[in-house]
């Protein structure tokens, strides 16, 4: 009697559901519906968040409804789970009408099941290419396929295409890979199940060398020759193979500024001899260029808008050598301005060593602030080593710096200051941060040590000028960290900055001018460390931070940290102009002080804040305000140390700052 009552009710179930189902086709019938929610939801334990569901899906929240793509939106989901190891994922339907509104619900119920690991993994075709190649396949730090992880077929790809570098980089310049073989474990064994095991199989080939390589010119050569196209090649006829040094060849000749999208081409290949012959058509640009400059500068954390014009020589003298002029103006308010006129003159090979480049700059400067008024003229001589990336340090950099100063204080009527500088400087700069625009991985270190005042004090005693003596030190490091499960479209990083600066004066640095002195602890106002601003501690205008007698001047001591939410929620817009905004949050904690030994912990410094970015080809432009957390010197107006402390005056307590470019 009970089977019957259970078989009459399923019957009367399944009747009703077929005249809903009916009903609700008559009456949506000739109707379009709008698609008013997306739910995603999970049977068990879920391995990905809807977050990273949402994006597979094509059917968006206020689209037409359409039936065959939300099947298709399934099978997304189905292929993403099963291109992850969840090869019996299960995604069950469900649609909720909404007759009156002419809306839908979409749902999609996600059963992930047990997720496959691999067993063994296997390279076969790599045999007989030698024990080098075999250990760099097997071996290396970077392979990315071991028993026990999760099948993850981009990881595959990816082994592939890392195994593969290393075939090309090893002289097998046309190896293959065929599909992967995956095999999967249908057993009740407990050391099988849920396990697949992999077999790459590569096709290395013969082993190459390279051959000659060809040079041709298209349309005008100017003076370029050559010799100057194949000095840029970081391989040599008969060396083994090497894809790698291919792509460095090709990087090295794009520096070449009069030479048009470089590429370095495959002529022939010689199966007798095992070598490949190479082609590069050199297609050479205009060799002047006349250009109006339009930027914004940062001088000692102020931001200037500039304006100019400059004229490039390409292929000054020939070499590669470039020669630009530049015509100046930097405007940051109307008591702080600049005006500049530079000619700079960059040396490639400099030594005849392709690592090495040297630049010359000579020009003068005339500049106007608060304090003073100041012409100068400033020749400099540089250059940089640039090392193997496998190494720490990527880059090291020299410069020798000579100034002649003149300055006109306006505090003393009629009395002009003359001083003479010779600084030298030693730079080492270690560089992994994997993206310019927005960084999300990998860090920043730079190291740099300045000497003025072993020259100076020798033409000091020649002619009736002063000099100043000083040692500085300055490092600068940042970190940056995904905060994604995507490694390309990423849209949330953290980013961590630590500075510091000191400066030590030594011998006599009185500037003694006709009976005055003048400051007798002098070091030049734009060697100083200041502090506040759109690139510094973000709750205080530029220079408008520190425990110093001047803050414009500012101090020889200075100690900076700064930690950064960076946040872009709409990579994946249909907007283009949307997809390009972002947000910040950030704290910021510093000071600086006149010197190293007068530092003190509740001196420092906090801010916190947030802001808007959009991103463009020239940087970040960014609209930030930032709040004054704790003044070490509130004064009168500031009220009290904290911010909501008592008597606080909160029209003090923060700043709008505006830059382009990342802060850090």
């Amino acid at each position: 009697m009970i089977s019957y009552i259970k078989i009459y009710f399923f019957v009367l179930s399944a009747f009703l559901i077929t005249v809903s189902s009916l009903y609700a086709q008559e009456k949506t019938e000739n109707k379009v519906l709008e698609i008013d929610e997306i739910e995603i939801s999970f049977k068990g334990r879920n391995a990905f968040d809807p977050d990273e569901i949402y994006p597979l899906i094509a059917s968006k929240e206020g689209d037409i409804f359409d039936i065959e793509m939300y099947l298709q939106d399934v099978e997304r989901i189905k292929k993403f789970y099963f291109d992850n190891g969840f090869f019996n994922v299960v995604v069950d339907t469900g649609l909720v009408f909404n007759l009156p509104d002419v809306e839908v619900i979409e749902k999609f119920i996600i059963t992930e099941n047990t997720r496959y690991r691999y067993k063994n993994i296997n390279y076969a075709g790599i045999e007989k290419t030698g024990d080098d190649v075999k250990s760099e396949i097997l071996n290396s730090d970077d392979r990315m396929l071991f028993p026990g992880r999760f099948y993850s077929k981009d990881t595959i790809n990816k082994e592939m295409y890392r195994a593969l570098n290393v075939l090309f980089n090893k002289g097998y310049a046309t190896a293959l890979s065929n599909r992967p073989e995956i095999l999967k474990y249908e057993t009740n064994d407990k050391k099988l199940k849920n396990k697949v095991d992999v077999t790459l199989t590569f096709i290395p080939g013969i082993k190459y060398k390279f051959g000659k390589t060809n040079v041709t010119f298209t349309d005008k050569q100017y003076n370029v020759t050559k010799e100057d196209i194949l000095r840029e090649l970081t391989f040599s006829e008969n060396q083994t193979y090497d894809k790698s040094e291919v792509i460095n060849s090709e990087l090295n000749l794009s520096k070449i500024s009069l030479i048009e999208n470089p590429r370095i081409n495959i002529e022939k290949i010689d199966s007798v001899n095992n070598k490949i012959d190479f082609s590069i058509n050199a297609l050479i640009k205009s060799k002047y260029d006349f250009t109006p400059e339009l930027f914004g500068y940062y001088f000692q954390q102020a931001f200037y808008l500039g304006a100019g014009v400059s004229f490039t020589d390409k292929n000054f003298f020939g070499g590669g050598r470039v020669l630009k002029s530049s015509l100046r103006f930097y405007f940051h308010s109307f008591q702080d301005n600049r005006f500049e006129y530079v000619n700079s003159i960059y040396q490639p090979f400099l030594f005849n060593n392709r690592n090495i480049s040297g630049t010359w700059n000579i020009g003068a400067e005339y500049r106007l602030n608060e304090i003073s008024k100041l012409f100068q003229i400033k020749n400099s001589f540089g250059a940089t080593y640039s090392l193997p990336d496998y190494t720490y340090i990527n880059k090291l950099s020299s410069k020798w710096e000579i100034n002649s100063t003149k300055i006109k204080l306006k505090e003393i009527q009629n009395l002009d200051v003359n001083y003479f500088t010779s600084t030298i400087s030693f730079g080492a700069i270690h560089n992994s941060t994997n993206n310019i625009q927005f960084p999300f991985a990998g860090n920043y270190q730079s190291y740099e040590i300045e000497e003025s005042g072993l020259l100076g004090r020798i033409v000091k005693n020649w002619f009736n000028t002063a000099t100043l003596s000083y040692v500085k030190f300055t490092n600068f490091s940042t970190a940056y960290f995904n905060l994604t499960n995507q490694n390309i479209k990423v849209s949330s990083a953290l980013a961590f900055k630590l500075s510091t600066g000191v400066i030590f004066e030594y011998g006599d640095n009185t500037l003694l001018v006709s009976g005055v002195q003048i400051d007798p602890d002098r070091v030049p106002n734009d060697k100083k460390f200041v502090c506040g601003g759109s690139s510094s501690v973000r709750g205080w205008g530029a220079k408008q931070l520190g425990i110093v007698q001047d803050k414009n001047v500012g101090g020889n001591f200075v100690l900076e940290s700064s930690v950064e939410h960076r946040l872009r929620p709409f990579l994946d817009s249909k907007n283009i102009y949307l997809r390009d905004l972002g947000f910040a949050a950030f704290a910021d904690a510093g000071n600086v002080w006149s010197e190293v030994k007068k530092f003190k912990l509740n001196e420092i410094a906090l801010a916190a804040g947030g802001g808007i970015r959009y991103y463009t080809i020239i940087g970040a432009i960014r609209f930030d305000v930032g709040f004054k957390i704790y003044d070490p010197q509130p004064g009168v107006i500031g009220g009290s140390n904290w911010i909501f402390g008592s008597g606080s005056n909160l029209n003090d307590k923060y700043n709008f700052q505006f830059g382009i470019g990342n802060t850090f």
